[in-house]
């Protein structure tokens, strides 16, 4: 009985520590601090797709740090600018030293492009690997259910013509 309480109380830390790399994650994207970002938050072998599920929107991988590095350094400012962002709905499940989950987003921006005041939903599809005494993204995917001008409506337009048309206008 001890072993099976034990057992639980260390996926219930674990579920606690995930979250807080969930949050830490968007703490650092919207301070601007993508080295850290990078160094403390993915595996060196980490995958990152960013899309819309509907395919709208121009598909953006990265393979390994380097590539994650970039697209953190040069898309994303590119992209969007003041961001603040949050996570919810947490659903995590943990196995030994990985875990999967999923949570919903939500966020407020800037597109860099127009400096139109934005906002945007989606999902992030995460699965982490326990790194030495805490965990950090082995994947993640962001469906981005849409980011248009906070003016218009995230009913009417769902994604900035900067992401739809691969920065082209």
């Amino acid at each position: 009985m001890k072993a099976d309480a034990e057992q639980r109380l260390q996926i219930l830390e674990d579920r606690e520590k995930i979250k807080e790399l969930r949050a830490t994650y968007c703490f650092l994207v919207d301070d601007g601090r993508m080295e850290e970002l990078v160094a403390t938050c993915f595996t060196e072998d980490a995958v990152c797709d960013f899309k819309s599920p509907d395919g709208s929107m121009q598909p953006f991988l990265s393979r390994g740090r380097a590539e994650v590095r970039n697209f953190y350094t040069a898309v994303v400012p590119s992209v969007l600018r003041n961001m603040t962002h949050t996570v919810h709905n947490h659903r995590i499940t943990v196995s030994g030293d990985s875990a999967s989950g999923d949570c919903y987003f939500e966020l407020t921006a800037s597109d860099a492009s127009t400096g139109k005041d934005v906002v945007g939903a989606g999902r992030y599809v995460d699965r982490y690997r326990r790194v030495g005494d805490g965990w950090r993204f082995e994947f993640r995917k962001a469906e981005i259910f849409y980011i248009t001008a906070l003016a218009e409506g995230w009913s009417k337009r769902r994604f900035l013509p900067s992401l739809s048309s691969g920065g082209q206008q």
